[in-house]
């Protein structure tokens, strides 16, 4: 194995301080007076699209994997892997921009922070998605016990933002094309385009299970805000059900195929 070099050094000391960093800085609107948070953010505009509020829970799991994950990469012993190098960088800038989501969510003029998060989130969701790929091509270079804090927070977290991504469009998309009101058709269409790329990646990833969850999850919760109780937006209900669908069918149906080239664990 090479010996660690700075480059190795800084790549972990990045990931080591923003992966406690997202979490420190989306409840920021919590501690601090008179900044947002992201509850207050999301309920700023309409937007059928969002689940009902039980789906966000979804990110403690998240934050407390994600600063694992910042532990053990930034292990000494783990700077001059190769799992580590080929995929530190991309989450190091996951991670970076996640915490400008949330600075831009948190102090923001209300004019600006919709279009802010929304361009954020763009390279965010592309540096994660480009990671969770290479994880999932150095999936069996790690042992069980580290691949819990690699593969699965970074899978998790690309699955939910590749999700949430779209979410932050939708108020935009209503701005443009229904003059701010609330409308199905755009609703509908960025639906399609969430599902769209979250299957692709899920097949370009190995039919990666642990990153299609994240949005099974969430499309659960939106359909059962527009199809229980009382009904908000039926079809939007049901198209969040067929893409549940979609999304299993699409991790299950595709076997992995194993990509040589990665080194793997001894035994």
């Amino acid at each position: 194995m090479t010996s660690r070099t700075l480059s190795d050094i800084f790549r972990q000391s990045l990931n080591l301080v923003l992966a406690p960093g997202i979490w420190i800085l989306s409840s920021i609107g919590f501690i601090m007076e008179g900044a947002r948070t992201p509850a207050e953010f999301s309920d700023s505009s309409a937007n059928w699209l969002v689940p009902l509020g039980p789906a966000f829970s979804i990110w403690f799991p998240i934050f407390v994997l994600c600063l694992a994950y910042g532990v053990v990469q930034a292990l000494p012993k783990n700077g001059p892997r190769a799992v580590f190098r080929d995929v530190g960088w991309w989450t190091a800038g996951g991670f970076f921009f996640i915490c400008g989501w949330s600075l831009i969510t948190a102090f923001a003029p209300e004019a600006l922070v919709q279009w802010g998060t929304a361009l954020v989130f763009i390279p965010a969701v592309a540096c994660l998605i480009r990671a969770t790929i290479i994880m999932t091509r150095h999936v069996n270079s790690v042992t069980a016990a580290e691949r819990l804090a690699t593969y699965w927070p970074i899978s998790l977290i690309a699955g939910w933002c590749s999700l949430a991504v779209f979410l932050n469009w939708t108020p935009i998309a209503y701005d443009v094309f229904a003059g701010g009101e609330a409308n199905l058709l755009s609703s509908l269409l960025i639906l399609a385009a969430a599902l769209g790329l979250i299957i692709w990646v899920c097949r370009v990833a190995q039919c990666n299970k642990v990153y299609v969850l994240p949005a099974v999850w969430g499309l659960a919760w939106l359909a059962a805000r527009h199809l229980l109780g009382t009904p908000e937006v039926p079809a939007i209900g049901w198209a969040a059900a067929v893409g549940i669908l979609l999304l299993i069918a699409s991790a299950l149906a595709h076997p992995r195929v194993p990509i040589s080239g990665y080194d793997r664990v001894p035994g």
